[in-house]
Parts: structure tokens; sequence; C-alpha cells
């Protein structure tokens, strides 16, 4: 038995769902598992598969996305709940021989037959974000990834085994004390710790192979090319699959958000470009208009998380600390978009 799984919101239903089966069309023996953050209900039925087990969260352990609801915001509590649904999963399906988390917003092309045979002799196998220099002045630099993780936690992989879940139960730890992003004090919810995982434990793979998780912060180092309908990164390794964070299915020559990227424009990249027109075609086709606007039952806006957290505060810095940010969002969103711009000059442009 072989698991891939994902978390998410109603919201992000068609994404989990062009995922799930663009996957399971390379990857036919395996059992695709979605962890959803909301209740099952008619909206989940245009989503059916035989191969896709979808699993509520509230099912496992409802206290946690409650609890978590009150000082994270939905993506944070996607990112915390990683180790905690990969722990259950191994409890569940204690017989599977592997076991794939994959981010909602990733469109496979290949089969992952190469991260199997890795992970026969290593417990954990991470991707890192880029494996060579970045020697331009363009976004993302080498500064913001040191800012948010040497790693891409939108994909790992592991086996049952006791190292395997060390590691997780060190995540699951860490995320449910530091699950927020904030990236002025190098927080990056799930994801930077596990620059560190590779010190304290053995046995973790690194997946070298530029076919694994394409995305915009390594384009720099891997180029796309159409070989009889297949694709290659450079020229050379099958394309197993892109990362299309913060892609955007209604401005598909847009590869990201601007303000993460401006590295390459897709208009001349036309590999690139077929690509975010085939996944942002997919996208459409399987509702993504009529969903995205759906509301997680536990999605609260920060100014009311930082409401709570103020009235809960135990000390003078936490008062001062949840009181700036909540008096922060009674601010005009134009002046709030001003001031996170000038922050992030500042951040990368004073030595």
């Amino acid at each position: 038995m072989k698991i891939a799984f994902t978390v998410v919101t109603i919201s992000y239903l068609p994404r989990a769902f062009v995922l799930a089966t663009g996957f399971l069309s390379f990857n036919t023996d395996y059992e695709f598992v979605v962890f959803l953050l909301d209740p099952v209900d008619e909206r989940l039925e245009p989503f059916l598969h035989d191969q896709i087990t979808y699993i509520p969260v509230a099912g496992i352990d409802e206290d946690v996305p409650k609890k978590l609801s009150a000082t994270l915001s939905i993506s944070e509590i996607s990112f915390t709940l990683k180790p905690i649904l990969s722990l259950h999963l191994i409890e569940k399906y204690p017989e599977a021989v592997s076991y794939f988390y994959f981010d909602a917003d990733i469109a496979f092309y290949h089969d992952v037959a190469e991260a199997e045979i890795m992970l026969e002799r290593h417990d954990f196998l991470l991707t890192p974000h880029f494996t060579h220099p970045v020697n331009d002045d363009k976004v993302p630099t080498e500064l913001d990834i040191l800012r948010t993780g040497l790693y891409n936690m939108g994909f790992a992989a592991f086996r049952n085994s006791t190292n395997a879940k060390r590691i997780l139960g060190w995540w699951k730890e860490r995320v449910l004390i530091f699950g927020v992003e904030n990236h002025d004090l190098g927080l990056t919810a799930d994801q930077m710790w596990m620059s560190l995982a590779p010190l304290f434990f053995e046995n973790i793979g690194i997946i070298r192979n530029p076919g694994y998780n394409f995305a915009y912060w390594n384009v720099h180092e891997r180029s796309l090319n159409y070989e009889a309908e297949k694709v290659f990164v450079n020229n050379k390794f099958p394309l197993v699959f892109v990362h299309f964070a913060d892609f955007d299915p209604e401005k598909p020559d847009t590869f990201t958000n601007p303000k993460h990227f401006n590295r390459t424009d897709t208009s001349v990249n036309t590999a690139l470009k077929r690509l975010c027109n085939t996944y942002a075609d997919e996208l459409l086709i399987n509702r993504f208009e009529a969903y995205r606007n759906y509301r997680s039952c536990y999605s609260s806006s920060t100014r009311n998380r930082a409401w709570q957290q103020l009235i809960a505060a135990g000390n003078l810095r936490d008062h001062l600390k949840f009181a700036s940010v909540f008096f922060f969002y009674l601010l005009p969103a134009s002046l709030r978009k001003t001031l996170r711009r000038f922050s992030l000059f500042i951040l990368r442009n004073v030595k």
C-alpha cells in the first residue's frame, strides 16, 4: 500500500482534485487522501473519485483546529497540521510502504519512481528550494530563502520507521508552538524548522533532481522544454511536478505573485507559458471560480485573532505586541499595503 495526501479547505478542493487526479494518472498504485478542514457536505460531490479518500480533520480531533484557529490564519493551520496528519496516517495505515505529502497547488507530469527508490534507503525525503547560487539582483534572493527555510515543505515523503516518527514528532512540537508566519522574526510556520532536520536526525534524503518541485524560487537554475509532448528540465530530467505557489488561473501569464518573483516572464518562456495555461484551464474546468470564495469554518481575520490574544495576554510585552497588530488592521488596506512594501524594501536593501 502507498499513500499520497494533502490538506485543504473547501475553497481549495479544485486544486486538490487536479493534484490528486494528476498524481494518480502517473502513479496508479497509490491511494490519495485529502484531509478537509471543513465539513463533508454536498460541495464535495463534484470531486468524488475511486482512489481519493476525503477525511474531515474534525473527525480526527476537533479540538486541534479549533484551538489553532484562535491564533493562526487558515494557511498557518494547514501548515501546522502537516506533521500531525502525517503521524495520523502512519497510525491509520501502518502497512503502507511510503507516504507522500504534497501542497494542493502542485501539478504532476511524471511518476515518483526515483523518490520511491530513495525512500527504500532513507526514512525521510526533502527537496531544497534550489541547489545553485543566485547571481542576479532578482527576487527571490538567497537571503529570501535563508529567511524562509532551505527546504520547501510543499513536499515531503517518509516511511513508517522509528526515525521518521521521531522527525515528525519533533516537527509537530515545534509547529504547535511556533506555527506562525512572521518573516521578520524568521518564522515561516512549518517550513523553516526543517532546515535543522538533517543536522538533528540521520537518514534524511535530499532530492537534488531538478524535475522535482519546479517553482518560481528555482527558475534561475532550471529551464523547461517539450520533447514529443513530454516536459523536461534542463534538457535532461523529466519534469515530475510543478509547485504553482500563489498562481492565479485567471491570470495565467503570471507564474506567481509579482511581489515574490520577478525573474522571468512567461510571455517569453514558451514551455512555462504552456504549462501555466494548461494548469489554469484544469482549475477553471474543475470549478475554481465557484469554490474560491467559500470561507472555511476555521477562518478568522488577523484583527480578530489579535483581539483574542490581546485579551488573553499575560504581560505588558504581549499586550503591546497584540495591540499593535490589532490597530494596524484598523488602518485602510491601501495604507497597510504601503507600509508592508516599505518594510520589505528596508529588509532587502538596508545593510
